[in-house]
């Protein structure tokens, strides 16, 4: 054989050598990615297949790997979506014995406190304790700052918010508790701004045009605020609570037709429908345009929700007055004066003029 040849089967040989080596590794990396199975992978699976699946699938690989932390951690994360928190806590605690990304297991006993149990003292712990393991995991500041806002401690929620603005810039989740922890300072610029930036990230977020409404409507900008909340309903198609403070805003301006028709609309949600004084704002604004026997109808509703409030009797009393009903007019300010024996003067004088018709 000579030496030429000798040359080429030793390359050859280390050819198919490298080659076989390549297509291993292709291999392998063909069967990591089929059975990849990381959150992404989950919650793509939870879409199409749901969440009993999906669980279903975590226990089969937990009881091949019972000491797998992460099966843990994505077993519990998993469970505080479906609002099982004793048993999401379990599993959180389970994966931080076992060493599992410890900031991620503790933000998860962070939620569940907070989000599921209403213990917001119990979140905002766990939140930081996720901090002390590792101080860039922005996740923890937003959740920490959630639960600052609930206890009332709005400088720090501030601060928190804009440590994550700072991380996830592009975010809108930030800036949201930036608006509403700035705005409950006082800081009505630093609050405006947030928002702003809010509705850049997500021009379509009717929550954000809201909350800008809201911070306009305190300023006492009510045409602005106005403005933004017609924008916000208009987006979601109709919400009680914008609604509402629509209503609060046309009413400081001087329109009470829009104030009526804002409280009538809010009615349709039972979350309102159920407290009478939304019934006697209706009237009230009704009494303001003239429309008189759909007012008389909110105050009827508003009495008998409430039929202690001397407030109420005023108001349909002065409706019964003025549709000519004197009789019922006089029963409900003598009404209101045995409520509240300091408008005794003020209910004498509304019968003494009901006399002179």
């Amino acid at each position: 054989m000579t030496r030429n040849l000798k040359i080429i089967l030793i390359s050859a040989g280390a050819a198919i050598a490298v080659l076989a080596s390549a297509f291993s590794l292709m291999k392998r990396a063909q069967e990591a990615q089929a059975n990849r199975f990381d959150w992404d992978t989950i919650m793509s699976a939870v879409q199409t297949r749901g969440y009993k699946y999906v669980i279903a699938e975590v226990e089969k690989r937990l009881a091949a790997h019972p000491n797998d932390a992460i099966l843990h951690y994505y077993r519990g994360r998993l469970l505080y979506d479906l609002d099982k928190s004793k048993e999401a806590l379990a599993e959180a605690d389970k994966a931080i014995s076992m060493g599992y990304a410890q900031e991620m297991s503790f933000v998860l006993k962070a939620m569940v406190y907070g989000r599921l149990l209403g213990d917001y003292s119990g979140q905002g712990m766990m939140a930081s304790k996720a901090l002390t393991f590792d101080p860039t995991y922005e996740f923890a500041y937003l959740v920490r700052a959630e639960a600052e806002y609930a206890l009332g401690d709005y400088k720090t929620c501030a601060a928190d918010a804009a440590s994550y603005q700072h991380m996830r810039p592009d975010e809108p989740d930030g800036y949201e508790y930036g608006l509403l922890c700035l705005e409950r300072l006082g800081d009505y610029a630093g609050a405006q701004a947030d928002g702003l930036r809010v509705l850049s990230i997500v021009p379509d977020s009717h929550a954000g045009l809201w909350r800008l409404g809201r911070l306009y409507a305190l300023q006492g900008l009510h045409k602005r605020a106005i403005k933004k909340f017609s924008e916000a309903i208009k987006l979601s198609g109709g919400r009680p609570k914008y609604y509402l403070d629509r209503a609060a805003s046309c009413a400081a301006e001087g329109d009470f037709s829009c104030e009526g028709h804002d409280y009538y609309s809010a009615l349709g949600w039972q979350e309102v429908s159920g407290y009478a004084s939304y019934y006697y704002l209706l009237g009230s604004a009704l009494h303001r345009t003239g429309d008189r026997k759909p007012g008389l109808a909110a105050a009827d509703s508003a009495i008998g929700m409430e039929p202690l409030s001397p407030d109420n009797y005023g108001l349909r009393g002065r409706l019964r007055a003025e549709l000519g009903d004197t009789v019922g007019a006089k029963k409900d300010f003598r009404k209101m004066s045995e409520l509240d024996p300091a408008r005794a003067a003020e209910a004498a004088a509304l019968v003494q003029k009901l006399k002179k018709k």
